[in-house]
């Protein structure tokens, strides 16, 4: 991922920034799957004016997550104690959002990837009322890694952000 570049709505309504050490964490975990699904949960915090989700991190999978060639099922184990390190720490981030990997070079998001995002968006225990959603591909032919990304509004419909550069 380039520096200066980011992601927004087409309503310019929501957007979402990945530091390079988050983009960097994602990457990581895809090439180590290799043509395995995996995914994490996305930590961060929302910028001064609340329009914009800052990514800081992106988790690897936790030890009891499950997956195969093409499906994932995020694990739980240690989020909840890694989450409130998060929260009461001296800079304060929170759960924003899930990440992806499906490795293939044409990222399209499954059903079950928008079902579980609905979910999440309905869950009072997340504390989410816009989760994000990071689809992440296979680079090919020299190409960056392909990235689409959603935000879930509370009591809307899921929009997609559209990559945007920032050098105007």
């Amino acid at each position: 991922m380039s520096q200066g570049r980011d992601w927004i709505t087409p309503c310019r309504g929501y957007g979402l920034q990945l530091t390079t050490a988050s983009w960097q964490q994602i990457d990581v975990e895809c090439r180590r799957s290799g043509t395995i699904e995996t995914g994490g949960i996305l930590v961060g915090h929302y910028s001064n004016d609340a329009s914009t989700v800052i990514v800081t991190e992106a988790l690897p999978p936790p030890e009891d997550s499950t997956r195969g060639r093409s499906w994932f099922h995020r694990g739980v184990v240690g989020l909840r104690e890694l989450l409130t390190k998060r929260w009461q720490s001296k800079v304060r981030s929170y759960y924003i959002g899930e990440w992806h990997y499906h490795p293939a070079s044409i990222v399209e998001p499954s059903e079950d990837d928008f079902a579980q995002m609905y979910s999440i968006n309905a869950d009072r225990r997340y504390s989410c009322r816009e989760p994000v959603m990071l689809i992440v591909g296979q680079p090919q032919d020299g190409v960056e890694r392909p990235l689409r990304a959603f935000v879930f509004p509370q009591g809307k419909l899921h929009i997609e952000l559209e990559e945007h550069s920032s050098e105007g």
